[in-house]
Protein backbone atom coordinates (compact mmCIF):
# COMPACT_ATOMS: atom_id res chain seq x y z
CA UNK A 1 0.00 0.00 0.00
CA UNK A 2 1.26 3.49 -0.78
CA UNK A 3 2.66 5.44 2.14
CA UNK A 4 3.18 9.09 2.83
CA UNK A 5 6.81 8.75 1.81
CA UNK A 6 6.13 7.34 -1.65
CA UNK A 7 4.52 8.99 -4.65
CA UNK A 8 1.81 7.05 -6.50
CA UNK A 9 3.06 5.27 -9.60
CA UNK A 10 0.81 5.66 -12.64
CA UNK A 11 0.87 4.08 -16.11
CA UNK A 12 1.90 6.45 -18.89
CA UNK A 13 1.26 6.71 -22.63
CA UNK A 14 3.72 8.45 -24.94
CA UNK A 15 2.83 9.90 -28.34
CA UNK A 16 4.61 11.68 -31.17
CA UNK A 17 2.60 14.52 -32.67
CA UNK A 18 3.04 16.68 -35.76
CA UNK A 19 1.44 20.04 -34.95
CA UNK A 20 1.40 23.01 -37.30
CA UNK A 21 4.51 25.18 -36.96
CA UNK A 22 4.34 28.98 -37.11
CA UNK A 23 0.65 28.61 -37.90
CA UNK A 24 1.43 26.78 -41.16
CA UNK A 25 0.78 23.11 -41.99
CA UNK A 26 3.88 20.98 -42.31
CA UNK A 27 3.32 20.42 -46.04
CA UNK A 28 3.43 24.18 -46.59
CA UNK A 29 6.85 24.38 -44.92
CA UNK A 30 8.17 21.52 -47.04
CA UNK A 31 6.94 23.09 -50.28
CA UNK A 32 8.42 26.44 -49.23
CA UNK A 33 11.76 24.76 -48.51
CA UNK A 34 11.78 22.96 -51.86
CA UNK A 35 10.76 26.00 -53.91
CA UNK A 36 13.29 28.31 -52.27
CA UNK A 37 16.12 25.80 -52.53
CA UNK A 38 15.39 25.21 -56.24
CA UNK A 39 15.10 28.94 -56.96
CA UNK A 40 18.34 29.70 -55.11
CA UNK A 41 20.18 26.88 -56.91
CA UNK A 42 19.01 28.17 -60.31
CA UNK A 43 19.85 31.78 -59.40
CA UNK A 44 23.36 30.99 -58.15
CA UNK A 45 24.05 28.94 -61.28
CA UNK A 46 22.76 31.68 -63.55
CA UNK A 47 25.02 34.17 -61.77
CA UNK A 48 28.03 31.91 -62.40
CA UNK A 49 28.69 31.45 -58.68
CA UNK A 50 28.09 27.71 -58.76
CA UNK A 51 30.85 27.13 -61.29
CA UNK A 52 33.56 28.79 -59.18
CA UNK A 53 32.31 27.84 -55.71
CA UNK A 54 30.08 24.76 -55.99
CA UNK A 55 30.24 23.90 -52.30
CA UNK A 56 29.14 27.38 -51.25
CA UNK A 57 26.46 27.33 -53.94
CA UNK A 58 24.97 24.18 -52.43
CA UNK A 59 25.26 25.70 -48.96
CA UNK A 60 23.66 28.88 -50.28
CA UNK A 61 20.65 27.04 -51.70
CA UNK A 62 20.15 25.20 -48.40
CA UNK A 63 20.55 28.49 -46.54
CA UNK A 64 17.83 30.11 -48.66
CA UNK A 65 15.47 27.31 -47.61
CA UNK A 66 16.34 27.81 -43.94
CA UNK A 67 15.72 31.56 -44.17
CA UNK A 68 12.39 30.96 -45.88
CA UNK A 69 11.01 28.64 -43.22
CA UNK A 70 12.65 30.48 -40.31
CA UNK A 71 11.32 33.94 -41.07
CA UNK A 72 9.69 34.22 -37.63
CA UNK A 73 13.13 33.89 -35.98
CA UNK A 74 15.33 35.85 -38.40
CA UNK A 75 18.27 36.20 -36.00
CA UNK A 76 18.45 32.47 -35.35
CA UNK A 77 17.93 31.65 -39.03
CA UNK A 78 20.78 34.01 -39.97
CA UNK A 79 23.01 32.36 -37.36
CA UNK A 80 22.25 28.92 -38.84
CA UNK A 81 23.08 30.20 -42.32
CA UNK A 82 26.36 31.71 -41.10
CA UNK A 83 27.33 28.46 -39.35
CA UNK A 84 26.44 26.39 -42.42
CA UNK A 85 28.38 28.50 -44.89
CA UNK A 86 31.27 28.88 -42.46
CA UNK A 87 31.49 25.14 -41.92
CA UNK A 88 31.43 24.39 -45.65
CA UNK A 89 34.05 27.05 -46.36
CA UNK A 90 36.34 25.78 -43.60
CA UNK A 91 36.19 22.23 -44.91
CA UNK A 92 36.89 23.44 -48.44
CA UNK A 93 40.28 24.67 -47.22
CA UNK A 94 41.30 21.20 -46.08
CA UNK A 95 42.94 19.05 -48.77
CA UNK A 96 41.33 15.87 -47.42
CA UNK A 97 37.85 17.21 -48.14
CA UNK A 98 38.51 19.32 -51.20
CA UNK A 99 35.98 19.02 -53.94
CA UNK A 100 36.93 16.14 -56.18
CA UNK A 101 35.35 15.89 -59.63
CA UNK A 102 32.31 18.02 -58.83
CA UNK A 103 34.05 20.52 -56.57
CA UNK A 104 32.16 19.50 -53.43
CA UNK A 105 32.63 16.59 -51.07
CA UNK A 106 30.11 14.47 -49.27
CA UNK A 107 31.61 15.55 -45.94
CA UNK A 108 30.68 19.16 -46.68
CA UNK A 109 27.10 18.19 -47.51
CA UNK A 110 26.76 16.08 -44.37
CA UNK A 111 28.21 18.86 -42.24
CA UNK A 112 25.71 21.31 -43.69
CA UNK A 113 22.88 18.89 -42.94
CA UNK A 114 24.02 18.41 -39.34
CA UNK A 115 24.31 22.16 -38.73
CA UNK A 116 20.90 22.87 -40.22
CA UNK A 117 19.33 20.00 -38.26
CA UNK A 118 20.81 21.27 -34.99
CA UNK A 119 19.73 24.79 -35.92
CA UNK A 120 16.10 23.84 -36.49
CA UNK A 121 16.08 22.14 -33.09
CA UNK A 122 17.63 25.29 -31.58
CA UNK A 123 14.72 27.33 -32.94
CA UNK A 124 12.33 25.40 -30.72
CA UNK A 125 11.31 26.85 -27.38
CA UNK A 126 11.01 23.39 -25.78
CA UNK A 127 14.41 22.10 -26.89
CA UNK A 128 15.86 19.13 -25.04
CA UNK A 129 19.04 17.13 -25.51
CA UNK A 130 17.43 14.15 -27.19
CA UNK A 131 15.52 16.34 -29.63
CA UNK A 132 18.77 18.09 -30.54
CA UNK A 133 20.53 14.79 -31.21
CA UNK A 134 17.56 13.42 -33.14
CA UNK A 135 17.19 16.48 -35.36
CA UNK A 136 20.94 16.74 -36.00
CA UNK A 137 21.11 13.12 -37.17
CA UNK A 138 17.97 13.64 -39.26
CA UNK A 139 19.58 16.66 -40.92
CA UNK A 140 22.65 14.63 -41.83
CA UNK A 141 20.47 11.83 -43.21
CA UNK A 142 17.93 13.88 -45.20
CA UNK A 143 20.36 16.41 -46.66
CA UNK A 144 22.86 13.66 -47.44
CA UNK A 145 20.20 11.52 -49.10
CA UNK A 146 18.88 14.49 -51.08
CA UNK A 147 22.34 15.32 -52.41
CA UNK A 148 23.13 11.69 -53.27
CA UNK A 149 19.80 11.16 -55.07
CA UNK A 150 20.06 14.37 -57.09
CA UNK A 151 23.64 13.61 -58.16
CA UNK A 152 22.83 9.99 -59.05
CA UNK A 153 19.63 10.73 -60.94
CA UNK A 154 20.52 14.03 -62.60
CA UNK A 155 24.17 13.40 -63.40
CA UNK A 156 26.49 15.53 -61.28
CA UNK A 157 26.69 19.19 -60.39
CA UNK A 158 24.56 21.13 -62.91
CA UNK A 159 25.99 24.01 -64.90
CA UNK A 160 22.76 25.35 -66.44
CA UNK A 161 20.09 27.26 -64.46
CA UNK A 162 17.24 24.95 -65.54
CA UNK A 163 19.20 21.84 -64.64
CA UNK A 164 20.23 23.44 -61.35
CA UNK A 165 16.57 24.20 -60.61
CA UNK A 166 15.57 20.59 -61.25
CA UNK A 167 18.51 19.47 -59.13
CA UNK A 168 17.31 21.79 -56.37
CA UNK A 169 13.76 20.45 -56.56
CA UNK A 170 14.83 16.84 -56.05
CA UNK A 171 17.43 17.79 -53.45
CA UNK A 172 14.94 20.02 -51.66
CA UNK A 173 12.12 17.47 -51.65
CA UNK A 174 14.29 15.02 -49.74
CA UNK A 175 16.14 17.54 -47.57
CA UNK A 176 12.85 19.19 -46.54
CA UNK A 177 11.83 16.00 -44.78
CA UNK A 178 14.02 17.32 -41.99
CA UNK A 179 11.13 19.65 -41.12
CA UNK A 180 9.06 16.59 -40.21
CA UNK A 181 11.56 15.49 -37.59
CA UNK A 182 12.04 19.05 -36.35
CA UNK A 183 8.27 19.45 -35.91
CA UNK A 184 7.77 16.21 -33.98
CA UNK A 185 6.58 16.70 -30.42
CA UNK A 186 6.71 13.87 -27.91
CA UNK A 187 4.37 14.01 -24.96
CA UNK A 188 3.68 11.64 -22.09
CA UNK A 189 0.31 11.50 -20.34
CA UNK A 190 -0.71 9.55 -17.30
CA UNK A 191 -3.46 6.98 -17.03
CA UNK A 192 -5.40 5.73 -14.05
CA UNK A 193 -4.08 2.37 -12.76
CA UNK A 194 -6.03 -0.86 -13.05
CA UNK A 195 -8.59 -1.75 -10.36
CA UNK A 196 -6.16 -4.32 -8.99
CA UNK A 197 -3.49 -1.70 -8.46
CA UNK A 198 -6.02 0.73 -7.04
CA UNK A 199 -7.05 -1.81 -4.43
CA UNK A 200 -3.44 -2.55 -3.61
CA UNK A 201 -2.56 1.14 -3.08
CA UNK A 202 -5.68 2.55 -1.41
CA UNK A 203 -7.67 1.62 1.65
CA UNK A 204 -11.26 0.47 0.94
CA UNK A 205 -12.87 3.82 1.75
CA UNK A 206 -10.77 5.60 -0.91
CA UNK A 207 -11.28 3.09 -3.70
CA UNK A 208 -14.86 3.71 -5.02
CA UNK A 209 -14.18 7.06 -6.82
CA UNK A 210 -11.12 5.53 -8.49
CA UNK A 211 -12.90 2.34 -9.54
CA UNK A 212 -15.69 4.44 -11.03
CA UNK A 213 -13.18 6.74 -12.75
CA UNK A 214 -11.43 3.71 -14.28
CA UNK A 215 -14.73 2.36 -15.60
CA UNK A 216 -15.68 5.72 -17.11
CA UNK A 217 -12.21 6.17 -18.58
CA UNK A 218 -12.46 2.81 -20.30
CA UNK A 219 -15.78 3.86 -21.82
CA UNK A 220 -14.38 7.25 -22.83
CA UNK A 221 -11.53 5.57 -24.70
CA UNK A 222 -14.05 4.09 -27.13
CA UNK A 223 -15.81 7.42 -27.77
CA UNK A 224 -12.97 9.97 -27.91
CA UNK A 225 -12.65 11.45 -31.39
CA UNK A 226 -8.88 11.98 -31.36
CA UNK A 227 -5.74 11.27 -29.35
CA UNK A 228 -5.58 14.70 -27.70
CA UNK A 229 -9.07 14.36 -26.26
CA UNK A 230 -8.36 10.78 -25.20
CA UNK A 231 -5.16 11.80 -23.43
CA UNK A 232 -6.81 14.76 -21.73
CA UNK A 233 -9.70 12.72 -20.40
CA UNK A 234 -7.29 9.96 -19.35
CA UNK A 235 -5.33 12.52 -17.34
CA UNK A 236 -8.53 13.61 -15.58
CA UNK A 237 -9.08 10.03 -14.45
CA UNK A 238 -5.45 9.79 -13.32
CA UNK A 239 -5.94 12.92 -11.23
CA UNK A 240 -8.87 11.33 -9.41
CA UNK A 241 -6.57 8.49 -8.37
CA UNK A 242 -3.76 10.85 -7.31
CA UNK A 243 -6.15 13.03 -5.34
CA UNK A 244 -7.64 10.03 -3.54
CA UNK A 245 -4.12 8.93 -2.69
CA UNK A 246 -3.46 12.41 -1.27
CA UNK A 247 -6.64 12.18 0.78
CA UNK A 248 -5.46 8.90 2.25
CA UNK A 249 -2.11 10.43 3.22
CA UNK A 250 -3.73 13.53 4.73
CA UNK A 251 -6.25 11.50 6.71
CA UNK A 252 -3.46 9.39 8.19
CA UNK A 253 -1.64 12.51 9.29
CA UNK A 254 -4.80 13.98 10.81
CA UNK A 255 -5.58 10.76 12.65
CA UNK A 256 -2.06 10.76 14.07
CA UNK A 257 -2.78 14.12 15.73
CA UNK A 258 -5.57 13.75 18.27
CA UNK A 259 -7.17 17.14 18.82
CA UNK A 260 -8.60 16.23 22.21
CA UNK A 261 -5.28 14.82 23.34
CA UNK A 262 -3.51 17.99 22.25
CA UNK A 263 -5.98 20.19 24.13
CA UNK A 264 -5.51 18.17 27.28
CA UNK A 265 -1.74 18.15 27.03
CA UNK A 266 -1.54 21.89 26.34
CA UNK A 267 -3.78 22.69 29.30
CA UNK A 268 -1.78 20.37 31.57
CA UNK A 269 1.54 21.93 30.53
CA UNK A 270 0.33 25.45 31.28
CA UNK A 271 -1.05 24.26 34.61
CA UNK A 272 2.30 22.65 35.48
CA UNK A 273 4.08 25.87 34.57
CA UNK A 274 1.85 27.92 36.88
CA UNK A 275 2.31 25.53 39.77
CA UNK A 276 6.08 25.21 39.51
CA UNK A 277 8.60 27.52 41.19
CA UNK A 278 11.48 26.16 39.14
CA UNK A 279 12.27 28.57 36.29
CA UNK A 280 13.76 25.76 34.20
CA UNK A 281 10.57 23.70 34.49
CA UNK A 282 8.39 26.72 33.69
CA UNK A 283 10.37 27.52 30.52
CA UNK A 284 10.28 23.96 29.30
CA UNK A 285 6.56 23.53 29.96
CA UNK A 286 5.69 26.76 28.17
CA UNK A 287 7.95 25.85 25.24
CA UNK A 288 6.39 22.38 25.02
CA UNK A 289 2.90 23.89 25.04
CA UNK A 290 3.94 26.24 22.24
CA UNK A 291 5.11 23.33 20.09
CA UNK A 292 1.84 21.50 20.67
CA UNK A 293 -0.13 24.62 19.71
CA UNK A 294 1.82 24.74 16.43
CA UNK A 295 1.05 21.08 15.95
CA UNK A 296 -2.63 21.86 16.42
CA UNK A 297 -2.40 24.61 13.80
CA UNK A 298 -0.77 22.09 11.46
CA UNK A 299 -3.73 19.82 11.99
CA UNK A 300 -6.09 22.65 11.08
CA UNK A 301 -4.08 23.29 7.91
CA UNK A 302 -4.25 19.61 7.00
CA UNK A 303 -8.02 19.64 7.52
CA UNK A 304 -8.35 22.64 5.22
CA UNK A 305 -6.18 20.96 2.58
CA UNK A 306 -8.27 17.81 2.88
CA UNK A 307 -11.42 19.76 2.10
CA UNK A 308 -9.78 21.26 -0.99
CA UNK A 309 -8.57 17.89 -2.24
CA UNK A 310 -11.98 16.31 -1.67
CA UNK A 311 -13.60 19.17 -3.62
CA UNK A 312 -11.17 18.60 -6.50
CA UNK A 313 -12.08 14.92 -6.57
CA UNK A 314 -15.77 15.81 -6.92
CA UNK A 315 -14.91 18.42 -9.57
CA UNK A 316 -12.89 15.98 -11.68
CA UNK A 317 -15.41 13.15 -11.25
CA UNK A 318 -18.35 15.35 -12.26
CA UNK A 319 -16.50 16.56 -15.34
CA UNK A 320 -15.62 13.01 -16.32
CA UNK A 321 -19.28 12.00 -16.13
CA UNK A 322 -20.33 15.05 -18.15
CA UNK A 323 -17.71 14.32 -20.83
CA UNK A 324 -18.81 10.70 -21.16
CA UNK A 325 -22.46 11.69 -21.55
CA UNK A 326 -21.54 14.27 -24.20
CA UNK A 327 -19.42 11.82 -26.18
CA UNK A 328 -22.11 9.15 -26.09
CA UNK A 329 -24.71 11.67 -27.23
CA UNK A 330 -22.44 12.84 -30.03
CA UNK A 331 -22.44 9.35 -31.55
CA UNK A 332 -26.12 9.84 -32.29
CA UNK A 333 -25.59 13.23 -33.95
CA UNK A 334 -23.50 14.40 -36.92
CA UNK A 335 -20.06 15.89 -36.31
CA UNK A 336 -17.42 15.37 -33.66
CA UNK A 337 -17.93 16.35 -30.05
CA UNK A 338 -15.11 18.02 -28.16
CA UNK A 339 -15.63 18.04 -24.35
CA UNK A 340 -15.98 21.63 -23.26
CA UNK A 341 -13.44 23.22 -20.90
CA UNK A 342 -11.12 20.18 -20.94
CA UNK A 343 -8.03 22.40 -20.88
CA UNK A 344 -9.53 24.52 -18.13
CA UNK A 345 -10.24 21.46 -15.97
CA UNK A 346 -6.73 20.09 -16.48
CA UNK A 347 -5.31 23.54 -15.77
CA UNK A 348 -7.06 23.70 -12.41
CA UNK A 349 -5.91 20.22 -11.42
CA UNK A 350 -2.31 20.91 -12.46
CA UNK A 351 -2.33 24.30 -10.76
CA UNK A 352 -3.27 22.69 -7.44
CA UNK A 353 -0.37 20.24 -7.74
CA UNK A 354 2.04 23.05 -8.66
CA UNK A 355 0.89 25.12 -5.69
CA UNK A 356 1.47 22.18 -3.34
CA UNK A 357 4.91 21.58 -4.82
CA UNK A 358 5.83 25.25 -4.46
CA UNK A 359 4.65 25.28 -0.85
CA UNK A 360 6.78 22.21 -0.05
CA UNK A 361 9.82 23.73 -1.72
CA UNK A 362 9.37 26.98 0.21
CA UNK A 363 9.03 25.10 3.49
CA UNK A 364 12.23 23.17 2.77
CA UNK A 365 14.10 26.40 1.98
CA UNK A 366 12.89 28.08 5.16
CA UNK A 367 13.85 25.02 7.18
CA UNK A 368 17.30 25.16 5.61
CA UNK A 369 17.76 28.81 6.63
CA UNK A 370 16.50 28.10 10.13
CA UNK A 371 18.79 25.09 10.60
CA UNK A 372 21.98 25.65 8.61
Amino acid sequence: MATAATEPSLPTVGRYRLPAVDGRPLLSRQLTWTACQAAAAAGLTAAGFANGHPALAVGGSLSAAVLAIGYRSPAKAAAIVAATLGGIWTLSLLPATNGGAVGISGVQVLLAGGIIGAGLAWMRTDLDRWQLIQTTLAGIATVGLGWWASIRLLGGMPTEPLAAGLHGVLFGLLASQLTVVAALRYSVTQRIPSPRRIKAALAPQYQPPCIKAHRLDTALAAHASDDDIRDGLGEVAAWIYKLQWSLQVIDREIEAISDMDLQTRIAQLYADAEQSDDEFVVERCVAAAGHLEKLRSHREGLAQERNRVAALVEYAAAYQEEARAGLVLARMQPGDYIPARLNDVLGRLRAHAQAQRAARDTARELAGFAHP
